[in-house]
């Protein structure tokens, strides 16, 4: 009798773990609660952000481990928030009102506002709550430990010195092109046709014809609509044959027929950037805002564990 009393009270002792963890919150920070059902409607959006819906995800481990990403971005949310409060930094009504009924707004109808919160796992009320949160949070950090960072000129000199392979703008050219498509294995006839097409375009160049329109009029391929206009590119942003000729041609000079796999090219260059070194005064506001930003995501990543430490958290996975 007292060994059946005792696996009885054992299970239902079970039972009350299991349904804790079944319908209690996702996670606790201290005497917060993150609820279980914010977590599941912010993993099913990233999910399908990320394409993984509708049968993509066939692994446990990858929905587990979207959870785990999840949790841990809240968990470091209401730290934050937390922290913000005891400092006493926390936004103003009107800071939340504006942004609410900015966001309302790109939404096009309220309904559909109330159904793409919906989906985030937020009421309107626990979504406003959200906003004051994280500008709260916002706040906190350009006020007090932006300032707190200095990157001083030592330490980009040195910044510099270590990455100065990297302070060089490698050669580019800007170019434009003329392409007329060979369709897969172009019989000889087709290839004839296609050759006989770009060189009538080639003597209308030689002759005066303004590339540009000619590339517009004829070009097969998306920048015809550009005037064949490619911008700026550099060494390995082309395929072989077409870099190759784009950079032995001078500024203004016009290339022969180029064939790539897309086709027959005419190329002309418009202009030539050579390669040249970054002296230390040009990339220092550069260098400066890198290593602010460095520093700024260590100072955070210090602040979290310091907080997580102090602070009891708890993850209630399911």
């Amino acid at each position: 009798m007292i060994r059946t009393a005792f696996i009885g009270a054992a299970l239902l002792a079970f039972a009350q773990n299991a349904a804790g963890q079944l319908y209690g919150p996702a996670a606790t920070v201290g005497d917060a609660e993150i609820p279980r059902a914010k977590v599941e409607a912010q993993v099913n959006h990233l999910v399908e952000v990320r394409g993984l819906g509708s049968g993509g995800i066939t692994q446990p481990s990858t929905y587990r481990q979207i959870q785990e990403e999840v949790i841990e971005q809240l968990i470091v949310q209401e730290l934050l928030w937390q922290e913000a409060r005891r400092r006493d930094l926390i936004v103003d009504d009107s800071v939340v009102d504006t942004e609410l009924q900015g966001l309302k707004g790109q939404f096009g109808s309220d309904m559909t506002f109330q159904f793409r919160i919906k989906e985030g796992g937020f009421t309107e009320d626990t979504f406003r709550e959200n906003i004051r949160q994280q500008r709260s949070v916002q706040m906190m950090i350009s006020e007090e430990i932006i300032p707190s960072i200095e990157i001083d000129d030592v330490q980009i000199a040195a910044f510099y010195e270590e990455n100065i392979d990297s302070m060089q703008v490698e050669d580019q050219v800007r170019a434009r092109h003329i392409l007329i498509s060979l369709e897969g294995d172009a019989d000889g006839v087709a290839r004839a046709q296609a050759l006989a097409k770009i060189e009538s375009i080639r003597t209308q160049v030689n002759e005066g014809a303004s590339f540009a329109i000619l590339a517009t009029e004829h070009s097969e391929g998306p920048s015809a609509a550009r005037g064949g206009d490619l911008g700026y590119f550099g060494r390995g942003a082309m395929v072989a044959a077409f870099e190759e000729a784009a950079f032995g041609l001078e500024p203004g000079e016009v290339s022969g027929v180029v064939e790539t796999e897309f086709g027959l090219h005419l190329i002309k260059l418009e202009d030539r950037i050579e390669q040249v070194s970054v002296s230390l005064a040009e990339a220092t506001p550069q260098i400066r805002d890198y290593l602010g930003q460095q520093a700024l995501a260590e100072s955070l990543e210090s602040m979290v564990e310091t907080l997580r430490a102090e602070n009891k958290v708890q993850i209630n996975l399911w």
